[in-house]
């Protein structure tokens, strides 16, 4: 059990703050943590710990108690094998939790199936609410018996403007694009084109892709204020500026079930990849850049 006496703690994998400096980040946390201990009166660690991936944060956890994670969905699925956790502070974005992916080509191109893309040239969204977006392709292309993304597009682009993802593929300058489904509504009420010109190839489940997690064995007297305050953020600048740097409106507390349908989807990625011998998926959680079909830069 966790000791009552201890400061909360939070932890974040960089992740969690796509184009953002890291800087930043922890300057915005470090305020809000203050001003949480000022006001409430409960003990926390006012330095923010970030680290570049979920390994990190289980390197920490052996030497520093962390109470708090905030990270991706893949990576909460990692850590679940080193502990566990009972509630979830997702963020939303138009009242939602949940993400859906969409992959989009352009009408009268002659796509009528995604196996039909095979070399050809895919933008995507790179963005904390796309965690799960390649993950969910690769089920998709290996489902078809094809080969994961990285090796199935002759060029995969990680872009982080959603109208950088989608424009391209609206002028025919790019075959396809992955991004949400919320993205798409908002270019389309921007430019009915859009809506119009650009087809939805497949759709994702709905998912739950980033948020926070809370150890079970997390006994401090103060996590009920922790997690009411976690769900406040938006009532002060340092929390606004938090929301902003992770891409969310508000937060919300839910018990971890509310991953399940993302989990589903990690477990059945990882079936389908159980014995593969290919190069792995580019991950969302670096620099947006391009992978060519060794899932490396050109």
């Amino acid at each position: 059990m966790t000791d009552t006496n201890q400061p909360f703690r939070l932890a974040f994998t960089a992740g969690m703050f796509t184009e953002v400096n890291e800087n930043d980040a922890r300057a915005a946390m470090k305020v809000w943590i203050m001003t949480v201990a000022k006001e409430r009166n409960i003990p926390v660690d006012a330095d923010p710990h970030i680290c570049p991936t979920v390994d990190g944060l289980i390197q920490l956890c052996r030497t520093n108690p962390v109470d708090g994670f905030g990270l991706l969905t893949p990576e909460y699925a990692r850590l679940t094998n080193e502990m566990g956790f009972d509630r979830f502070a997702a963020g939303t974005q138009a009242g939602s939790i949940q993400e859906e992916y969409v992959i989009l080509v352009r009408q009268g191109r002659g796509v009528e199936r995604l196996e039909q893309l095979e070399g050809r040239t895919l933008n995507v969204l790179h963005s904390p609410r796309m965690s799960l977006a390649l993950i969910w392709l690769d089920t998709l292309l290996l489902e078809a018996r094809q080969k994961r993304a990285a090796e199935f597009f002759g060029r995969v682009s990680l872009i982080p403007k959603a109208s950088k993802v989608a424009l391209p593929v609206f002028f025919g300058q790019i075959d396809a694009c992955l991004l949400t489904r919320r993205s798409l509504a908002v270019m389309g009420e921007l430019n009915p084109q859009i809506g119009k010109q650009l087809r939805v190839l497949a759709h994702s489940p709905a998912v739950v892709p980033a948020g926070f997690a809370f150890r079970t064995d997390y006994a401090s007297p103060f996590r009920a204020q922790i997690l009411a305050e976690m769900a406040q953020l938006g009532e002060s600048p340092a929390g606004q500026q938090i929301l902003a740097l992770t891409q969310a409106e508000r937060l919300e507390d839910h018990p971890v079930s509310c991953l399940n349908s993302g989990l589903e989807l990690l477990a059945k990625h990882q079936r389908l990849c159980a014995g593969i011998n290919q190069t792995a998926a580019p991950k969302l959680t670096g620099s947006a850049g391009s992978l060519g079909k060794e899932g490396n830069p050109p």
